[in-house]
């Protein structure tokens, strides 16, 4: 009797159906193709959906990337073969792009990030209820702009006239000139203002430094693939710049002050991972970032032959020595 009691213990465990696995989630990666920064922003993604409890294997992430000023009609047909996909939200790098991917597909949810006012750009209805199912992060916006201009301020008394570099095609960075324009007279600075539409004209623009005292890096649109040539010439012409992130092609700029790429992106992952669960994109407030980082990098200091103030210093989050 023990035996065939055992015997059927042994056969009902050995029918019993397998534990069902989870599905895996589909997310589609659309950005500007530009390197790294759209590797540093995957990377940043896929960081923050581990660390909200997302196992590795239990998302799938397709990664489509659109070259700056490619043709409308190819950047259509990528978007669509990744809407055909269906994923259950799509992550999107810019508000350019963003603006298009509703347009290909204005029920998918969408996540965007941008450094640009998205309630200006259109996107959104409001910051705290943004409505048709999408939602962003934006890492940008008008303090920084003062903030920037006054820690050029601080550099010292010599700095009055500052260069800006801006695509106006975008309208991330036309809100940026706006308000770094703004915020430069209530502290007494010029603006040394170009537009820009090429690589040529950047070059170009940058011969203008013979006539500013410091470089501010206006976040988005075409400057962001060429912030290491315009860092570069302004250390030429021994002229300090800021810029708002941290990052490979940044790493010589005197001052950064702003959220990385990086952490943006895992800040976003919460929003992403959200909407992959049932919650409705529209519904979820536009965010800010969490952590602003000044770094000052002191190579870069004592090759344009600037003391940093010791105040300056001690509010530093990471100092390059």
């Amino acid at each position: 009797m023990r035996f065939m009691v055992a015997l059927a213990l042994s056969l009902t465990l050995s029918v019993a159906p397998a534990a069902a696995q989870s599905p895996v989630a589909r997310i589609g990666l659309l950005g500007p193709d530009e390197q790294p920064r759209f590797s540093d922003i995957a990377s940043g993604l896929k960081q923050g959906l581990r660390e909200q409890g997302q196992p590795e294997g239990s998302v799938a992430i397709t990664e489509v990337r659109v070259a700056r000023g490619e043709n409308a009609a190819s950047a259509r047909k990528k978007i669509e073969a990744l809407a055909a996909q269906r994923p259950a939200a799509l992550f999107v790098i810019g508000s350019t792009l963003a603006q298009q991917a509703r347009q290909v597909a204005p029920t998918l949810p969408i996540i965007f990030i941008t450094p640009g006012d998205p309630v200006q750009a259109g996107l959104v209805a409001s910051l705290a209820r943004p409505g048709r199912n999408i939602t962003a992060l934006t890492f940008e916006y008008p303090e920084l702009s003062a903030k920037r201009l006054e820690l050029l301020r601080e550099l010292g008394p010599g700095i009055r006239r500052v260069l800006v570099l801006y695509d106006p095609r975008d309208a991330s960075p036309r809100q940026g000139a706006a308000a770094a324009r703004s915020a430069a007279r209530s502290l007494g600075f010029t603006l040394v203002e170009v537009e820009v539409h090429d690589a040529g004209q950047i070059a170009e623009a940058l011969k203008k430094l013979d006539d500013a005292d410091a470089l501010l890096g206006i976040p988005g649109g075409l400057t962001s693939v060429h912030y290491e040539s315009m860092i570069s010439a302004a250390n030429a012409k021994r002229r300090p710049s800021i810029l708002f992130t941290h990052s490979p092609s940044t790493r010589d700029a005197l001052l950064s002050y702003g959220a990385s790429d990086i952490e943006v992106a895992r800040q976003a992952a919460r929003a992403v991972l959200k909407v992959v669960k049932g919650a409705d994109a529209g519904d979820l407030p536009v965010e800010r970032p969490a952590k602003l980082t000044l770094v000052i990098n002191l190579r870069t200091a004592k090759a344009l032959g600037i003391t940093i103030p010791p105040t300056l210093l001690l509010r530093a989050d990471q100092v390059i020595q």
